[in-house]
């Protein structure tokens, strides 16, 4: 017997696009997935038949689509990391923590996932699993809002929805704190950020910013959509090819300086930090060069003034990649 509440989401790597594997990470989250047939109807007409019939009704093509929100884990998260950066190294630290370091893949094509859904019926009594393979995660948003678990979402396309697979038991780490707002800073200003290294986390001189009410960090990849061609019965063919990425944020900060306004009218790069603890767990956002939108600060009706300044990350020219996300766990694999 189950209830409303035991369904379970579920991931694993594929090897080849589009071919199910048995996912082997689970994470905490709904199970939002959303497949659509799409099809097509006749457009010609015939004498005494104004409706249209169902022989001119057919199957044009297959897709889907994925939202995964999740509040981060001390464990577990390498995965999805990995699903939108693409690129990753993974070293020892010290006894049973691993450092991740993950940036942006330079190869095509990007990788590809399979994801299972197990959602339980009415009644209690059954479970069923929804299979979709061929998965590629395109977006991930992490955010930090007070009082909150620091937040994440990822988005990605399906290929294919598969209903005769067998569930796979949900399983999950021993360890799986989350990260907090509380263990949480920033640093922001034109002081030249040093990259992690494979052990150690990136820095930056200055003291942490204690003005900045939340933050966000957002990487689209924008993958190509098309592959929908001859033989492929309706399904895509191939797996997404790399679009130009954008890596971008926003920042709520209260006004007590002139700063980042005066950084955003001079158009000036600079450098931001952004870093959770949870005991030995960490997970670090590095960029070294973003560009700031605007706001100029306002009256706020004689509430304290806030600016929401949205922001991009751009190549500098010098810093080995434009964004290094950092992620030290027990897990011995992403």
């Amino acid at each position: 017997m189950s209830t409303q509440l035991d369904y379970s989401v579920g991931i694993g790597r594929e090897v080849n696009y589009g071919v199910a594997v048995t996912p082997t990470r689970f994470v905490e989250s709904e199970a939002k997935a959303t497949y659509d047939v799409q099809t097509v109807k006749g457009r010609g007409l015939r004498p005494g038949k104004g409706v249209a019939r169902s022989s001119r009704h057919s199957i044009s093509r297959f897709e889907g689509s994925t939202d995964i929100e999740i509040e981060v884990p001390t464990s577990g998260f390498g995965m999805l990391l990995n699903a939108v950066m693409g690129s990753v190294t993974n070293t020892l630290v010290s006894a049973g923590l691993y450092q991740q370091v993950h940036t942006l893949s330079k190869t095509d094509p990007h990788p590809t996932f399979t994801i299972q859904e197990v959602l339980p019926t009415l009644d209690g009594v059954y479970t069923h699993p929804h299979t979709f393979a061929g998965c590629a995660f395109d977006s991930l948003e992490i955010s930090a809002k007070e009082g909150e678990y620091v937040q994440a979402k990822l988005s990605a396309t399906i290929r294919r929805l598969l209903t005769d697979v067998a569930a796979t038991a949900a399983s999950y780490p021993a360890v799986d704190s989350l990260f907090t707002f509380v263990g949480g800073e920033i640093r922001v200003g034109t002081a030249t950020l040093a990259a992690p290294t494979t052990t150690a986390l990136a820095t930056v001189l200055g003291a942490p910013k204690g003005n900045v009410r939340d933050a966000s960090v957002a990487v689209k990849r924008n993958l190509d959509s098309n592959g929908y061609n001859l033989g492929g019965a309706g399904y895509r063919v191939r797996q997404p090819v790399l679009g130009r990425p954008e890596v971008t944020g926003k920042l709520t900060v209260e006004y007590t300086d002139n700063d980042l306004r005066d950084a955003y009218l001079n158009q000036q790069n600079l450098s931001m930090l952004l870093t959770f603890t949870n005991g030995t767990a960490a997970l670090q956002i590095a960029l070294p060069a973003i560009r700031l939108k605007g706001e100029v600060p306002a009256s706020n009706g004689g509430e304290p003034i806030t600016q929401s300044i949205d922001f991009e990350a751009f190549d500098n020219g010098t810093a080995a990649e434009p964004i290094w996300i950092t992620y030290r766990t027990l897990d011995t694999t992403p």
